[in-house]
């Protein structure tokens, strides 16, 4: 059976008028939030699932966001080594969305393999967002340089995917099409504990987005989105959300069953 390890892999500092869409929170000032990939062990390779971001001044920079860091310890090369690991051990990443705070690190894993869905992929090489957009720019969160490398230098390294798929036996990949993004994923991971799903961010917060079915503020389609919060819900026995401070402190995600 599989294990999957929470990876600490930087936090952001968002305003608290934007955590409304998550949380439903009226306070002003800053909210710190944690930015996690995921470590899949125990099966024939270790398996990551996404990569964290870039240098953390270009999410203000270039995403006109609140500031975001990244310490020493929390680099996604000394993550990996509290595992035993180093970036050239992974052979297969897979991403949830290419987001810049997701797809990032992928230039530092020299031998792997990236698993993205096709439909990702041509979101981000063309989004839609207006130029006005005050948060996130017109890229809509994803970085000019990630989707560069994609295209470019990680290309032969890309394994689009046209929908669902298992990975592996015990991993499988499901599309949930204009959910989060155009092209999100959740993989679907099976471990002593129960399924494992590793949201990225279709799920910010479980009570709300997935006990209360109150989706999380940025998607793409409201349908599509409470269709995946729905099928989310069905399959998983434990939720893992990429920037949940419970799992960064404690290493474990959210267990079902959940509220109806």
């Amino acid at each position: 059976m599989y294990k999957v390890h929470p990876l600490v892999v930087g936090q952001a500092h968002v305003g608290a008028v934007l955590d409304v869409f998550w949380s439903l929170t009226r306070q002003q000032g800053l909210v710190e939030v944690p930015i996690l990939a995921f470590l899949i062990e125990g099966g024939p390779e270790p398996i990551l699932v996404d990569t964290g971001m870039r240098e953390p001044e270009r999410a203000t920079g270039v995403h006109r966001l609140g500031p975001h860091s990244k310490s020493r310890e929390q680099s996604l090369q000394a993550q990996l080594a509290l595992h035993g690991l180093e970036p050239g051990d992974i052979r297969t990443t897979l991403i949830t969305h290419l987001h810049y705070d997701h797809a990032g690190g992928m230039e530092l894993l020299p031998n792997s393999r990236f698993v993205v869905q096709r439909t990702e992929i041509m979101a981000a090489a063309a989004p839609m967002g207006p130029a006005e957009l005050e948060i996130g720019s017109k890229d809509m969160f994803f970085d000019r340089k990630d989707i560069a490398a994609v295209v470019d230098s990680l290309w032969d390294r890309v394994d689009m995917l046209e929908g669902n798929k298992q990975i592996l036996p015990g991993i499988e990949a499901v599309l949930y099409p204009n959910s989060h993004t155009p092209g999100s994923q959740c993989f679907y991971v099976e471990t002593e504990d129960g399924t494992v799903a590793l949201v990225g961010d279709m799920v910010r917060k479980v009570d709300l987005n997935v006990d209360k079915a109150i989706p999380p503020g940025l998607f793409y389609d409201l349908e599509s989105m409470m269709r995946a919060l729905a099928d989310i819900k069905g399959r998983a026995d434990l939720i893992y959300p990429a920037h949940d401070p419970h799992i960064a402190r404690l290493g474990t995600g959210y267990t079902g069953p959940f509220d109806t």
